[in-house]
């Protein structure tokens, strides 16, 4: 099995990102009621940091960019995702990042748009000019 293609797509994803775009179940939600100041993924863990500069959530995510749209685990660590896996999607287009996931823990999100049945979270992102150590 090839393990290149999945250290290049980390690669990729790797730095700190800052929220410029949300919705949740079709309606956008404004950018500044999220908790997420920056969505930091680097070394196969991530970190969600708050307005107030605190890690409010932590673990591992892991990425499959086999399938489409491309899978994206997030398993949670600590905060209030400790012990959760969220199976989300992603696409990334140079600078731009965005995550879609079912706020209800159940199936990986067949696509960016939400149906009806579904509370979907989808947050776009735009890689942040700083970096953390």
């Amino acid at each position: 099995m090839d393990t290149h293609g999945a250290i290049d797509v980390e690669r990729e994803l790797e730095g700190a990102w800052v929220p410029i775009d949300a919705s949740v179940a079709g309606s956008q939600l404004p950018v500044n009621d999220l908790r997420v100041r920056y969505f930091v993924l680097e070394a196969g863990g991530y970190r969600i940091i708050d307005r107030s500069n605190q890690v409010v959530d932590g673990g591992r995510y892991l990425v499959n960019e086999g399938p489409q749209p491309r899978a994206i685990d997030m398993v949670g660590r600590s905060g209030p995702n400790a012990g959760r896996t969220m199976r989300a999607i992603y696409e990334l287009q140079g600078d731009e990042l965005t995550v879609c996931y079912d706020l209800e823990g159940g199936e990986r999100p067949s696509g960016m748009r939400a149906r009806e049945d579904q509370l979907l979270l989808r947050i776009t992102y735009t890689r942040a000019a700083i970096g953390f150590g």
